[in-house]
């Protein structure tokens, strides 16, 4: 590791960013990359010190998935939505995708309180940002309901 990787990587570690095994539910596997794209974002970095941070993060089935690629790609032309689009094709499906959007689109009230409803609206919501590309528009759907 070289020595001006090792301040970013510590400076990175510094931000407590979570570790991610791979066998759990694809929801953790969004809410992974959300977290660190976060962090780097503000930290202004380039993919290099991006990709080779978040591979740091990958343990156990997901340590042998990164190894593979690193195999397998071309860790120098790889930019951070290249990353991004092979993890994601690995561990947070399109099938899993369908199935968040089909809650959303049926989502109702019904004997949840009003807090319970907006909590489930919100977290599918960041599924489905073509139905609610607007807050106006998310607010138009929590006070109509499901279509």
């Amino acid at each position: 590791m070289a020595y001006g990787f090792e301040l970013v990587y510590e400076h990175f570690r510094k931000q407590a960013p979570p570790s991610f095994v791979g066998k759990v539910d694809p929801v953790v596997a969004h809410d992974l990359l959300k977290s660190v794209d976060a962090i780097f974002y503000h930290m202004e970095w380039n993919d290099h010190h991006s990709i080779s941070c978040a591979g740091h993060l990958l343990k156990l089935d997901t340590r042998i998935w990164w190894d593979v690629v690193k195999q397998t790609r071309d860790l120098n032309t790889m930019n951070w939505a290249k990353f991004v689009h092979e993890f994601s094709k690995k561990y947070y499906s399109a099938t899993m995708l369908a199935t968040k959007v089909d809650k959303f689109v049926i989502l109702v009230k019904g004997n949840l309180s009003v807090s319970d409803y907006a909590y489930k609206l919100d977290s599918l919501a960041r599924f489905v940002p073509q139905i609610v590309a607007t807050e106006a528009m998310e607010v138009q759907r929590f006070m109509r309901g499901p279509n």
